[in-house]
C-alpha cells in the first residue's frame, strides 16, 4: 500500500463521533502526518454548526487522545467556508501544501482536489445509520442517551455544548451532518 507524507481529513465535526474516529485511524494507517481539516470553522450557534471551530479542535484532540492515537501526527487547519471552490481550495493549499491525498466521501471535494492533481480515496463507513452527526444533536436536544455514539474522551466536552447544541439558531446555509 502506498504510504503519503500527508493527507488531509475534512469534517465538521459536530459533534465528532465514533465514524469520524474510524475514519481517522483508516487515514492514519495510510499517511504518515494527518491535517484535520474543520470545515464551516467560521460559523458556530447555528443549527447545523452549534459548535466553534476552537471548540471542535479541543474535542477532537480529547477524542483521539484518549483512544490512545499519536496526536504528535495530527494537525488541525480552520477551514472556512468560501463561495468559490477553487479559492477554498487554494486556501488550504496555501496552509498545507505538501497534502498528497484527501480523504472524503464529498464528490465536490474529490472533484476540487482531483483537478488539482491531488489523489482523494473515500473513507469506509462505519455504522453509517446510528453515526449520523445531525441525529447525535438531536438526540442531545431530546435528552436521550448519546454518549456511547462518541468517543469517550470526547463525552465530557460534548456534554459542556449542550446548551449551545439545545440553543441553536436557524442558519443561512443549511446543510446536512
Amino acid at each position: 500500500m502506498k504510504r503519503f507524507e500527508i493527507g488531509l481529513f475534512i469534517g465538521r465535526f459536530q459533534p465528532f463521533h465514533k465514524g469520524h474516529m474510524y475514519a481517522i485511524r483508516f487515514c492514519l494507517e495510510r499517511c504518515r502526518n494527518l491535517v484535520i481539516g474543520i470545515g464551516s470553522s467560521q460559523e458556530s450557534g447555528t443549527q447545523i454548526n452549534p459548535i466553534s471551530s476552537k471548540d471542535r479542535i479541543r474535542i477532537l484532540r480529547s477524542g483521539l487522545s484518549g483512544a490512545g492515537i499519536d496526536t504528535g501526527r495530527i494537525r488541525f487547519l480552520e477551514i472556512p467556508d468560501f463561495d468559490d471552490n477553487e479559492k477554498w481550495r487554494n486556501y488550504i493549499i496555501h496552509k498545507e501544501p505538501g497534502i498528497g491525498i484527501v480523504f472524503s466521501r464529498n464528490r465536490l471535494v474529490g472533484r476540487i482536489f482531483k483537478g488539482h492533481g491531488i489523489e482523494v480515496m473515500l473513507p469506509p463507513w462505519h455504522e453509517r445509520r446510528r453515526l449520523i452527526a445531525t441525529r447525535i444533536r438531536g438526540m442531545i436536544k431530546k435528552g436521550w442517551h448519546w454518549q456511547a455514539l462518541v468517543p469517550r474522551g470526547a463525552v465530557e466536552l460534548i456534554s459542556s455544548h449542550k446548551s449551545e447544541i439545545i440553543n441553536a439558531r436557524l442558519s443561512r446555509h443549511a446543510k446536512k451532518g
